[in-house]
């Protein structure tokens, strides 16, 4: 299931470039219609992204007989991972956005949140997106899932910069600026940070074994 992967991951891509091509480039667009597309913009990147760890997952093996298994006799184990990152990417998702007050279109009248989980990092809503998507490629053993978890991560990290650049520091200026200084990280703070990358060097282990024992 390589190309329609890929023709999903361009898909994903398109709709982060159209999305900053509509609130940067085309000034002449009317508030409603930026309004009605940043509302539709996460729903594409869904439609988008889960697809991917469907198609690919080896649960699927019995209709695509491409499909492998990352994991193999011990997915049961990254099975409880996965739904451990589920339940908290969900819980952080939740808390952010019972205090999200940070508007794409029309800010004047908002105010910036600092407390509760933005206390910690400045983007949780977006972070909650990785490890959602983190935690349904393990529960999936989709293995073109997996590999796709640090593009998104780099793509949601530039989705990040660019709405830090053109949106928030422009309506919120030095109130931000300070907000930025005083939480430097985007997406993950330490210690999180750190076992993230040793969960992704074991996986990465796990994998290289599987492929080797299985050759």
């Amino acid at each position: 299931m390589i190309i329609p992967t890929i023709i999903l991951e361009i898909l994903f891509s398109i709709n982060l470039i159209l999305y900053w091509t509509i609130f940067i480039k085309i000034k002449n667009l009317s508030a409603k219609i930026k309004r009605y597309y940043k509302k539709i913009f996460p729903i594409l990147w869904i439609f988008s992204l889960f697809p991917i760890l469907i198609i690919n997952s080896s649960l699927l093996q019995f209709i695509f007989n491409e499909n492998i298994s990352y994991f193999q006799e011990i997915w049961i184990w990254f099975l409880i991972l996965g739904i451990t990152f589920i339940i908290i990417g969900i819980r952080i998702a939740s808390m952010a956005m019972k205090r999200y007050k940070v508007k794409v279109i029309d800010v004047k009248e908002s105010k910036l949140i600092k407390t509760g989980i933005y206390s910690v990092i400045r983007h949780p809503v977006y972070l909650s997106w990785v490890l959602i998507f983190m935690g349904c490629s393990f529960a999936f053993d989709s293995f073109l899932a997996i590999l796709f978890i640090p593009i998104l991560t780099v793509l949601l990290e530039l989705h990040c910069i660019l709405e830090e650049k053109y949106i928030l520091i422009p309506n919120f200026g030095q109130e931000y600026l300070g907000y930025k200084q005083k939480i430097p990280f985007r997406l993950f703070s330490p210690p999180y940070s750190y076992l993230l990358i040793i969960i992704s060097l074991i996986v990465i282990y796990i994998g290289m074994l599987n492929f080797v024992l299985g050759n």
